[in-house]
């Protein structure tokens, strides 16, 4: 069933038809009532009203105009606009000037909507704003489905609101969901995030943003330490801005950077998969899957690693930081490297302080005369790193040492080999300038006799393998970042006018 009124300079009964109840009881001077019957069910019922309206054809086609102060009525949607066309044989609107369209607590506004009856569907142009009382749309133009609450941009899109800000070539916005799916030169600002990538899905009420291609994260320091910011590159990643938390796949890199008065330190790190998570006291990352790390004067090697960064410690006004490694972890510290089941590192602001080694505990350490490597292996080591020359080596357990000796004019002159139950290795830079043995026994080989190749047990010297800054940071993406943020030279605006768009 369907049923047509029209009237033109008279006022309409409301007697002839069920009106919306929020149409004026008195008519204007030109109305258009339709009522469809699709289905038995459903009824819909739209009315556009004008202060005039002139008949014509175009393209072959009825077209009626109505002037001044018109508005629409269809289910719960209403309608204001200048103007307004009706096409009489498609049943579909084109309204101009001001239009404002209003349903359910969306509200549309834009320079001109062509208007689909039939399927509650308008095309909107001119500086268009889509608002459902929380998040903000602003864009070219877009393509707004009434029952289904998704609006459809694909010349550029802005969506604001108090937690983010998110621009993109294009996208979805589902209101009733608050769930935006963006593409294209994807920027995220949220409080203390900023993220670029291909494509994001964002769900506005959780402030959680799913991310995919070539994606960059920047995270700033918190209150108690608010020169660091952290940087992280990758394919795919997960963000929640609330809980301060990231996940990143497909070999990600982690930088962290914090700028002093001495200069800027870094922190670098590469892996399978990183989950980053900040609070205001509390830094945590977990690194598993082919881990790579590299620090100012130490770096390392592991399946996987956690470290946890405290922004306010006990002894000092700075901040520490505990790294602990698992699966074959290997470690340089110096010209020293380290080997065991397990290790973990305590840095104080930024610096190397002590470190543990659990099980299979093996040292070795090139001498910088004779570019020998010094060796020593036990069930545990515990290192000190009392200033920034002084060393103190502890291992316990089955300690076997190896040490190469030279004499005044920095000759070869053989080695000691030592076993015992504990051993205690005092160095000032390179030199060995103590060691202390518990009950013990050794031999000591002349240079005359020893051997081609002498090695203890599990001995591993492997310098070629140690991460280094520049090839963690070798891909192009990442370098160019880094020297773009460097110089400042090429970053782009963070935050335009809300009623901007990209």
């Amino acid at each position: 069933m369907t049923v047509r009124i029209f009237a033109v300079g008279l006022a309409l009964s409301a007697a002839v038809v069920a009106m919306p109840p929020d149409i004026p009881t008195r008519a204007r001077s030109a109305i258009y009532v339709s009522i469809s019957d699709t289905d038995t069910t459903e009824k819909r019922i739209a009315v556009v009203m004008g202060d005039s309206l002139i008949g014509m054809h175009e393209s072959g086609e009825s077209v009626q105009l109505f002037v001044g102060r018109v508005r629409g009525y269809q289910d719960s949607t209403t309608l204001r606009a200048a103007r307004a066309k009706r096409f009489v044989e498609s049943r579909r609107f084109l309204f101009t000037g001001n239009v404002v369209v209003v349903d359910k607590g969306d509200s549309l506004f834009a320079d001109s909507v062509y208007y689909d009856e039939a399927v509650k569907t308008g095309r909107a142009t001119g500086s268009v704003r889509l608002s459902d009382g929380e998040v903000t749309a602003f864009a070219p133009s877009g393509t707004y489905f009434i029952d289904e609450k998704r609006a459809v941009f694909t010349d550029g899109l802005r969506l604001v609101d108090s937690a983010a800000a998110i621009g993109a070539n294009g996208g979805t916005y589902w209101t009733e969901e608050k769930r935006a799916e963006v593409a294209g030169d994807v920027r995220l600002e949220a409080e203390r995030t900023y993220l670029e990538a291909d494509s994001v899905t964002y769900h506005r009420e959780e402030e959680t943003a799913l991310a995919r291609g070539n994606v960059f994260i920047e995270r700033l320091g918190t209150e108690a330490d608010s020169s660091r910011r952290t940087l992280l590159f990758g394919p795919w990643a997960f963000n929640d801005e609330l809980a301060g938390f990231s996940r990143m796949r497909g070999f990600p890199t982690l930088v962290q950077l914090r700028a002093d008065s001495t200069g800027v330190d870094t922190l670098v790190v590469t892996a399978r998969e990183l989950a980053s998570t900040e609070s205001d006291t509390l830094r945590r990352l977990i690194a598993t899957g082919h881990v790579r790390y590299w620090q100012t004067d130490h770096a390392a090697a592991a399946d996987s690693m956690v470290y946890e960064g405290i922004d306010a410690h006990v002894d000092s006004a700075g901040t520490a930081a505990r790294t602990y490694l698992f699966g074959k972890p290997a470690l340089w510290v110096d010209t020293s490297q380290m080997t065991g089941d397990t290790i973990s590192v305590l840095a104080i602001d930024d610096e190397v302080d002590s470190l543990f080694v659990q099980g299979g505990a093996f040292v070795a350490r090139q001498d910088s005369v004779l570019q020998r490597i010094h060796q020593v292996r036990g069930k545990t080591l515990t290192a000190s790193f009392t200033t920034d020359s002084t060393r103190v080596f502890v291992l316990t357990g089955n300690v076997e040492s190896l040490y190469y000796r030279h004499d005044e004019e920095n000759a070869p002159d053989g080695a000691v080999h030592v076993t015992g139950d504990e051993a205690v290795f005092h160095f000032h830079g390179d030199d060995l300038r103590d060691l202390a043995f518990g009950s013990h026994q050794g031999t000591y080989y002349p240079e005359s006799v020893l051997p081609d190749r002498l090695e203890l047990e599990g001995f591993s010297w492997t310098p070629e393998a140690k991460p280094s800054k520049a090839v963690l940071l070798e891909a192009e993406h990442v370098r160019v970042r880094l020297k773009c943020d460097a110089e400042s030279s090429c970053r782009r605006p963070r935050r335009p006018k809300d009623n901007q768009y990209y």
